[in-house]
């Protein structure tokens, strides 16, 4: 069978490639059902309307003579989520991930520490801004945990980040950089963090063994309880999460300096397609930046590194690269022996970061978050 597509211009290609790749995530086969998914997605995305409301257009309606397909709401949960969440929830929407087993289990486990991880990290990341502009003046009881959980992090650090940071901002009438988060981080929201650490070392780790009836009934009581607190963080599709991979100052005779940020957008879909934009301002180069909007990066941004870091830009042209280094996005996971440790997204192989021609600016960046947030 041939298919002939005719697209026009550079970006309809881009969406093409972007839904094609997504597809064959997607992809049916034989014996694969979406009903188990089916709750979550509908759930997930309906929350997510009510922050991008363009997205409707997906649903189905009684007079577009359509047959509807729950995977195209997939697709799109996957693709407006942050990267690190949409990773994991693309591999909780795959083929083989169908049925309520121990595998199933896993990744549930693995997709509520994602998401926890990512909303810490913004909410440490504007803490730090806070901190340095003096809005804030971090307690000496603050500090000691601090120092200790950093060193590594784990579910239940990721919770009392969420937790603690969010009283923090509320105490010193600080506003979040997604201002969602005033009336939805409240104690509710905190209790059903709460709930995950404690069974995530008991049965995320083996430590507790159980039947098969039992890892099924979890799979459906542990997938509600997920899908309450990812409709609760629907609003973080409505912010682009980006890497600035370059700017260029562009300068004519008597003509302004524009500067030309060359932009990648973090889709869990695509990570190597840049756009450009031309700002009067600069933002932060070479970084992982959570921005307000795409239309001018600079206005306002969130730096979310060095807790988040893309290597794809990364040359690999020394024989440490090329043994070492992965090209994915990597979240930080532990300080220790004053080494950064990383975990990648798509990449689930342990990787040794330390060629990283940055590495040493990493670690200055990590060492500000000990200066401000750390015990002496």
């Amino acid at each position: 069978m041939t298919f002939l597509f005719v697209l026009t211009g550079t970006k309809s290609l881009k969406k093409f490639l972007c839904n094609a790749v997504t597809a064959l995530q997607l992809v049916q086969v034989k014996g694969y059902d979406m009903s188990i998914n089916e709750s979550i997605i509908r759930s997930v995305f309906d929350a997510m309307v009510a922050y991008k409301p363009k997205l409707a257009n997906y649903l189905p309606s009684d007079d577009d003579g359509r047959d509807f397909d729950i995977r195209e709401l997939a697709d799109q949960i996957v693709k407006n989520f942050p990267l690190p969440i949409g990773v994991e929830l693309r591999r909780l929407f795959a083929a083989g991930m169908e049925r309520p087993d121990r595998g199933r289990l896993d990744q549930i486990f693995k997709t509520i520490e994602r998401a926890m991880q990512f909303t810490s990290f913004v909410m440490l990341s504007q803490a730090l801004e806070e901190t340095i502009a003096k809005n804030y003046r971090p307690t000496d009881d603050f500090t000691k945990e601090f120092s200790r959980r950093f060193a590594m992090l784990t579910m239940g650090n990721f919770a009392w980040l969420v937790r603690t940071i969010g009283a923090i901002f509320t105490e010193n009438r600080i506003t979040p950089f997604l201002p969602e988060m005033t009336h939805i981080f409240q104690d509710g929201f905190y209790k059903k963090l709460d709930f995950w650490a404690p069974e995530r070392n008991d049965i995320g780790h083996y430590i507790i063994n159980l039947t098969d009836e039992e890892i099924q009934s979890r799979c459906y009581e542990y997938q509600r309880k997920l899908t309450d607190i990812l409709s609760n963080l629907a609003f973080f599709t409505k912010y682009p999460l980006v890497t600035i991979t370059d700017i260029r100052v562009l300068k004519t005779k008597r003509k302004r300096v524009i500067y030309n940020h060359a932009i990648k957008p973090l889709r869990a879909v695509s990570t190597n397609i840049q756009e450009e934009e031309n700002c009067d301002a600069y933002a932060d180069n070479h970084s992982v930046l959570l921005l307000k909007s795409l239309k001018n990066p600079p206005d306002a941004y969130l730096n979310l590194s060095p807790l988040i870091i893309d290597t794809y830009p990364e040359v690999l042209n020394t024989p440490e690269k090329i043994r070492n280094v992965r090209k994915d996005i990597f979240l930080f996971t532990k300080w220790q022996n004053e080494r950064l440790h990383y975990l990648g997204t798509e990449v689930t192989e342990k990787c040794d970061l330390r060629s990283l021609s940055c590495y040493d600016q990493l670690v200055e960046e990590c060492k500000e978050y000990l200066h401000f947030f750390g015990s002496p």
